[in-house]
């Protein structure tokens, strides 16, 4: 984004007197201020950016170029990188006093951040780039990539934006405190955010192990102090702390391969516990209490098992949607997009497709090759069930050779 400013903030050490003019405020305002995005709404952040400021629900927000973001991403951006605020806020901000570790977290963000894929030149993986750089402008997942890099970015900028206060984990830089409210105001475009599609993003995350749920061990007193809190005279445990990792190092390929990215969709504990078995799943996602859910793929496991192994379809995808639907009780659309989670389900084995690519693959359409043409249907597609597509399709070029060498005889 262009801002005005963004050049003189870049070089502010070659331009101290101009920036100290344009960062100039009243300290007993900013004094007590512990977070980034906190001291950028009580100054003039508009001025200082070079941008126009106005409230959005209350928010500070800035606009240029008939975009609009939110405060942090943009100073960031203009300051040059994560690495260059420990200095700049000593120089122009010395009344809030940083953290031990604040330098180091910030040259986390700054390496994760980098490593990020910026495009089609970038050195990332293929499966990297296909979970946040869309395909082209006709992706249907278009919107949903550009909000997974957002909320990526937002994420390592979270160990930024807490400036003052005691270090969380042992090991400098890495504790961070999140909340989708926090994670909101640190998008570079909110306007394209839900908190359900946040929370969902989050869940991707962990799922990569770019971030992880803290655990006792890896914190220090500081942090142990947060993860328990007072509720109705009991303690419970908080699920806001993780611990940030290397995105380089984080298996986004996992992601890619075992989920559709459709923000949308919860994603279970129950399909995480099929991923990764049931002690790592209730251990490190404790507080994920939405999507599918066991009596929903139990279903479809006693339906595959009636069934067989078999290259008839298993049902429609309406049928199914139907199914989940009287399951669950929720509404049609996300009875849809569950049934396309369930899909991803690794022990049910189906995938859902239209009537035409399922008999150009060998199925047996059967009693479903009546009904509408564009009607998707649920096939299986475990080794014998392509088996017996493989033996049908082999059975009609057997066929065809042999039609063939009468007519070549005649």
């Amino acid at each position: 984004m262009g801002y005005k400013n963004k050049e003189l903030l870049t070089n502010w050490v070659n331009n101290i007197d101009k920036v100290a003019e344009l960062t100039k405020h009243s300290t007993t305002r900013t004094a007590s201020k512990s977070r980034l995005n906190d001291l950028l709404t009580s100054v003039s952040t508009g001025k200082i950016v070079g941008a126009t400021e106005h409230k959005i629900d209350g928010k500070k927000m800035l606009s240029i170029h008939k975009l609009t973001t939110n405060v942090v991403p943009a100073f960031v951006e203009c300051v040059g990188s994560p690495t260059q605020l420990p200095e700049f806020l000593e120089m122009f901000y010395q009344e809030m006093f940083q953290r031990e570790d604040y330098k180091q977290a910030c040259s986390i963000a700054t390496s994760n951040i980098l490593q990020m894929p910026s495009g089609r030149g970038s050195g990332a993986s293929q499966a990297v780039k296909n979970l946040f750089v869309p395909a082209n402008k006709y992706d249907p997942w278009r919107n949903d990539k550009k909000l997974m890099y957002d909320v990526c970015q937002a994420v390592n900028l979270i160990g930024v934006n807490q400036v003052t206060g005691h270090q969380l984990s042992k090991e400098q830089g890495r504790g961070i405190y999140i909340t989708k409210d926090l994670i909101m105001s640190l998008l570079e475009h909110p306007e394209k955010a839900t908190k359900t599609k946040i929370a969902n993003a989050l869940v991707l995350m962990r799922v990569a192990g770019a971030i992880h749920l803290a655990q006792p061990n890896e914190l220090t007193d500081a942090g142990l102090k947060l993860t328990q809190l007072n509720h109705d005279g009991k303690l419970v445990n908080s699920h806001h702390i993780y611990i940030l990792g290397d995105f380089n190092t984080a298996n986004w390929g996992l992601v890619a391969d075992n989920f559709n990215l459709n923000l949308n969709t919860p994603i279970s504990k129950e399909m995480l516990i099929q991923l990764f078995g049931e002690q790592v799943g209730r251990d490190y996602f404790p507080d994920l209490h939405s999507g599918i859910g066991k009596q929903e793929i139990d279903f479809f496991m006693t339906l595959k098992a009636q069934k067989g192994y078999t290259n008839v379809p298993l049902m429609t995808a309406k049928e199914a949607a139907d199914t989940v639907s009287s399951l669950t009780g929720v509404k049609d659309r996300t009875a849809r997009m569950y049934t396309d989670q369930i899909c991803n389900v690794r022990p049910i084995e189906m995938e859902k497709m239209s009537k035409f690519e399922a008999k150009r693959l060998g199925y047996v359409l059967g009693d479903y090759k009546n009904g509408k043409p564009a009607e998707k249907l649920l096939v299986s597609t475990s080794r014998e069930a392509l088996r017996m597509c493989m033996e049908k399709l082999a059975g009609k070029n057997d066929k065809l050779e042999n039609q063939l060498k009468t007519r070549m005889h005649r």
